[in-house]
């Protein structure tokens, strides 16, 4: 059934459908938001993600062309993200210089802080990356998704993607191996 389909199906009030539109869209609407958030974790990426299809459902009607409904959720996703940018950084700006909000999280077994910490040295490899290239990453390695699924997802060319995806690699190769000589 097509995105199209289901969003009639949805506005014509069968709102069990809107699941289906949500578990086809949510790792990708994901990846978008984590490309997106230099300063967060994947909690809030999580969070996020959860909201733009939230809002998505909320404002289905809106939708002009059922048939465009993963553009349209992703013009949610940027005002989302962009909005909880804006949030975070006049946060960040009232709390400065003081340890409200410091977080302490209990501690792990070895083995999982040691994937932990390598998962997290990475993600924050990724995070240093530019946008355009983060996205790529995140969607190829997170989502899955073929040259292809990602050209129409970034509206862009398959050699776009193609040389987006080859120039992150090269420049994560270079940023771990630079880690890595630097222990």
């Amino acid at each position: 059934m097509t995105d199209g389909e289901l969003v009639r199906r949805v506005v014509a009030g069968e709102t069990a459908a809107y699941g289906a539109l949500a578990r086809r869209w949510f790792y990708r609407i994901l990846a978008y938001c984590q490309s997106r958030l230099i300063a967060g974790n994947a909690h809030d990426a999580e969070d996020l993600a959860q909201d733009v299809l939230i809002r998505g459902f909320a404002d289905l009607k809106s939708l002009a062309d059922p048939e465009h409904f993963g553009s349209w959720l992703r013009g949610i996703a940027n005002h989302v993200c962009a909005d909880w940018g804006r949030h975070r950084r006049r946060t960040k700006q009232q709390f400065a210089g003081n340890n409200c909000g410091s977080e302490s999280s209990p501690p792990m077994p070895p083995d999982i802080a040691v994937l932990s910490d390598e998962r997290a040295v990475v993600l924050q490899q990724i995070a240093a990356i530019p946008e355009e290239l983060r996205e790529v990453v995140l969607l190829h390695y997170y989502e899955n998704l073929t040259y292809d699924e990602m050209a129409r997802w970034l509206g862009v060319a398959r050699a776009t993607v193609n040389e987006r995806l080859a120039r992150a690699r090269a420049l994560l190769r270079i940023r771990l191996a630079k880690l890595r000589s630097d222990i």
